[in-house]
C-alpha cells in the first residue's frame, strides 16, 4: 500500500519542482521588448530577466503568435506592455495553456491600446474586459502598498510582502469583480492609492493563475537600483508569483488519477491474496 501511494503520489507531483521555463511576446510586440533579449529601449525588462536567470529559470526567444507548440514546454507566459490583440486562435491556445496549469503575467500601463491588448487577454480566458481606463494614482518608490492577504504574490519564496510598498506610476485601475480567488473570481493584491493596480484571478478550476497588473512593474524604472521609481518588492512580488508554480501540484486529467487509483488497489489486492 505505501509504496503504491508513493507510485501515485510522484505521478501526481510532476514537475512541479524545479527551475522553471518563461517566455514572453518578442520586441516587435512587447513595449519593455523581447524578455530572451533582456528588453528594449529606455523601458526594457532587463534586470527583471537577469533576476530569472540568476535564479536558474530558462527564457524562451519572444514570440509573434501564440501556438499549442511554442507554448507546450513553457511554464509562465509574459504578456508585458504589449499592444498586440489575440485573434480568436491564439484565445483557444491560451484558455489551453491556463486551463491545463500555465501562468500568466499581464501588464498594461495608462495607453489604450495595452488596455484593449490586455483586456483581449483577459477575455480570452472568460474574465471580461478588466481594465477599466480609470488611471491615477502616483509617481512614487513607495506608492503602492500590498493588501494584508495571503496570496502567491504577497506571500512566497521572496519573502512576506503583505502591508508593503512597491513602486509605481500613474495606474490603470483593474476591477476585481470579486474579492477572494474563485474560479472566474479575482483577489485585489496591490493599490496605488485608491486604484486597484495589481489582481490575481484563477480563470479555471485546478487550473493556474494570472497576475494582473496596471502598472508595469517589470519595467526597468522599477527593477533597476538606480532608478528614482526603484522599489525592490516589486521584483519580489513576480517572482512570488511565478516560483509559486513549484509549490504547486498539477491535477492530472481524470483518465489518469483512475489509472493510478486502480493501479494501487491492484497492488493492493495482489499483495493481499498473497498472504
Amino acid at each position: 500500500m505505501t509504496l503504491s501511494l508513493s507510485i501515485l503520489l510522484e505521478a501526481l507531483g510532476g514537475n512541479s519542482v524545479g527551475a522553471l521555463t518563461i517566455r514572453s511576446w518578442n520586441s516587435a510586440n512587447q513595449r519593455g521588448g523581447d524578455l530572451f533579449n533582456a528588453g528594449n529601449g529606455t523601458f526594457q525588462y532587463s534586470a527583471f530577466s537577469a533576476s530569472l536567470l540568476k535564479r536558474s529559470h530558462t527564457i524562451l526567444p519572444g514570440l509573434s503568435t501564440l501556438t499549442e507548440t511554442n507554448l507546450a514546454e513553457v511554464d509562465v507566459f509574459f504578456h508585458g506592455t504589449s499592444f498586440k490583440t489575440l485573434t480568436s486562435t491564439e484565445s483557444t491556445v491560451l484558455r489551453s495553456f491556463v486551463k491545463t496549469g500555465g501562468s500568466v503575467i499581464v501588464e498594461s500601463d495608462s495607453s489604450l491600446a495595452e488596455q484593449i491588448s490586455a483586456n483581449s487577454l483577459l477575455e480570452s480566458l472568460g474574465l471580461g474586459s478588466r481594465y477599466t481606463g480609470v488611471v491615477d494614482g502616483v509617481n512614487s518608490a513607495t506608492g503602492g502598498t500590498f493588501e494584508n492577504t495571503v496570496s502567491l504574490t504577497t506571500v512566497g519564496v521572496l519573502g512576506d510582502l503583505r502591508g508593503k510598498r512597491f513602486g509605481t506610476s500613474l495606474a490603470t485601475e483593474i476591477e476585481s469583480m470579486v474579492t477572494d480567488i474563485t474560479p472566474t473570481g479575482g483577489m485585489v493584491i496591490g493599490k496605488n492609492g485608491s486604484i486597484r493596480s495589481m489582481v490575481e484571478f484563477q480563470p479555471f478550476a485546478n487550473g493556474g493563475q494570472v497576475l494582473a497588473v496596471g502598472d508595469p512593474y517589470g519595467f526597468n524604472l522599477f527593477q533597476s537600483s538606480d532608478s528614482f521609481l526603484y522599489n525592490s518588492n516589486n521584483q519580489k512580488a513576480y517572482l512570488n508569483f511565478i516560483e509559486s508554480k513549484q509549490l504547486r501540484i498539477p491535477v492530472p486529467e481524470t483518465s489518469t488519477v483512475l489509472a493510478l487509483l486502480t493501479l494501487g488497489i491492484c497492488a493492493v489486492g495482489n499483495k493481499l491474496n498473497k498472504k
